[in-house]
């Protein structure tokens, strides 16, 4: 199973949804994840694009 946190984008600093497997720190793309304030999660709609691709190709994995 996997979860978004909202955390920075590398390298421009944006805050951005990552994905992550439940009870691990650091994103698919390799970043560390820090719980972020509220107000953080609310302010973002946008996704971190490593993130997503690395979840797409497990999902067809399992395929």
């Amino acid at each position: 199973m996997y979860e978004m946190h909202v955390g920075l984008a590398a390298p421009d600093g944006v805050f951005v949804w990552h994905v992550a497997a439940i009870g691990t720190a650091t994103a698919l793309c390799g970043q560390s994840l820090h719980e972020e304030h509220l107000e953080e999660r609310e302010r973002t709609d946008r996704h971190c694009t490593p993130c997503m691709t690395s979840f797409q190709e497990l999902m067809n994995d399992r395929r």
